[in-house]
C-alpha cells in the first residue's frame, strides 16, 4: 500500500494547526502519517498541540474506525537538535501515524517543512503533501491528489483547488501560478473564480509555473532526484524556485477535486490588525522576488527595481518612513529588523 505523508508546519499558530490536524485525521486515506513541525514557537504551540491532541485523537479515532478505517497512533514528542538529525527518530510501525517534531529553531518555511520531509523519507514514505497549517482540507482531497500524481509519473508536484475559507464560494487558485518575466510577478490562475465555474484542468496545467505552496503533493522520486526547498528564502518564493530547479525533468500538475480552504496569511501572521501587509511579509516578498529573478529571469530585473523604486518614491510622498525602511533593506538584501 502506498505510504503517504503529510507535512504541516507551525509557527506561534497552534488554533490553526489543531484544527488541520483534525480534518486532515478526517481523511478517507490509510497508511498515512502526518508530521507537525514547530518552528521554536513563543506562544506554547508545543504544548497547546498535545494538549489538543490528549483530548482529542480518542474521539476522532472512534470517528474513523465507526467508518472502517484504520486509528491513528501518536508518536512522542521529539526535540530535534539545532542541526536537524533525524536520524535518532525510530521508524514509524504503526498504519497511520501523527508525529509532534521541534525543529529547534524558526529556520523559515523551507527548514520546517525540509525537517519533516526528511522525516518521512526516513520512514519509507512514497509521496509528500506540503500543506499549509491554515488549512482545513476535504476527506477526499488527498485521494484526488494520489489519483493525478499516479495517472502521470512525469508529474513531480501536484495542486489543489484553494478555496477563501471565509469565502467558500470562491477561488484563491487553481493549483498554483503563472509567472510572468517581464513583470517580475507570478498571478494566480483562477483567482476570484466561482467554485461552480468550469475548469480546464489541461489548460491550467500548461500555464502554470509553480504550486502554491498551501498545498504541494509531491513524489518520492521529486525528492530524489531534485531535492529538498531552499532553505534561504526563509519566506515565500520557495514555491517557484522548487519548480523552476525541476523545469525540464518534472512537470506540474493538478487535481481540481482535491479542495482544501485557506485562511491566507493566517500561517505566518503577515498581515497587520487592518488586513494589510505586514513589514515581515514586505521585506521577504521583495527581498526573495530579487533573489529569485537573479537566479532564473534576469530579464525581470529592471521592472521589479522599477516596481520597487514606485514604491519607494509613494513611500517618501506619504512620509511612510518605517515602509521606506523595509523597502531599502530587502533592495539592498541587508536583514529584516522590526520596526520600533
Amino acid at each position: 500500500m502506498t505510504k503517504l505523508a503529510v507535512v504541516v508546519l507551525n509557527w506561534n499558530g497552534w488554533s490553526d494547526t489543531n484544527a488541520c490536524i483534525e480534518s486532515l485525521i478526517g481523511l478517507e486515506n490509510e497508511n498515512l502519517h502526518i508530521y507537525v513541525c514547530d518552528n521554536a514557537s513563543s506562544d506554547n504551540s508545543v504544548r497547546q498541540i498535545r494538549d489538543w491532541i490528549g483530548l482529542s485523537l480518542d474521539r476522532l479515532n472512534m470517528l474513523r474506525e465507526a467508518s472502517g478505517r484504520t486509528a491513528f497512533e501518536l508518536r512522542d514528542l521529539f526535540a530535534l537538535p539545532s542541526s536537524v538529525d533525524t536520524g535518532s527518530i525510530p521508524e514509524v510501525d504503526g498504519k497511520n501515524s501523527l508525529t509532534l517534531l521541534q525543529t529547534g529553531r524558526n529556520g523559515g518555511y523551507a527548514f520546517g517543512n525540509n525537517v519533516g520531509m526528511r522525516c518521512a523519507l526516513k520512514d519509507g514514505c512514497d509521496y509528500f503533501w506540503v500543506i499549509n497549517n491554515d488549512t482545513e482540507v476535504e476527506p477526499d482531497a488527498l485521494t484526488w491528489l494520489c489519483k493525478r500524481m499516479e495517472a502521470d509519473p512525469e508529474i513531480g508536484i501536484c495542486g489543489s483547488t484553494l478555496v477563501y475559507a471565509g469565502q467558500r464560494d470562491t477561488i484563491q487558485t487553481w493549483g498554483g501560478s503563472k509567472f510572468r518575466p517581464l513583470r517580475g510577478w507570478a498571478f494566480a490562475l483562477g483567482a476570484f473564480a466561482k467554485r461552480d465555474d468550469p475548469i480546464d484542468a489541461t489548460a491550467v496545467e500548461a500555464e502554470m509555473t509553480y504550486v502554491n505552496g498551501a498545498s504541494m503533493f509531491v513524489s518520492r522520486t521529486f525528492l530524489e532526484q531534485v531535492g529538498l526547498m531552499k532553505e534561504d528564502y526563509f519566506l515565500y518564493w520557495e514555491e517557484i524556485e522548487w519548480a523552476t530547479r525541476a523545469k525540464g525533468r518534472f512537470r506540474l500538475g493538478y487535481a481540481p477535486r482535491s479542495v482544501v480552504y485557506h485562511k491566507v496569511g493566517a500561517s505566518i501572521g503577515t498581515h497587520d490588525t487592518e488586513g494589510q501587509s505586514s513589514p515581515l511579509s514586505e521585506y521577504y516578498m521583495i527581498r526573495n522576488q530579487l533573489r529569485f529573478c537573479a537566479r532564473y529571469s534576469r530579464i525581470s530585473l529592471p521592472f521589479v527595481v522599477l516596481d520597487i523604486g514606485r514604491n519607494v518614491i509613494r513611500s517618501l510622498r506619504r512620509k511612510q518612513t518605517k515602509r521606506l525602511v523595509t523597502l531599502m533593506r530587502a533592495l539592498f538584501g541587508l536583514p529584516f529588523v522590526p520596526a520600533k
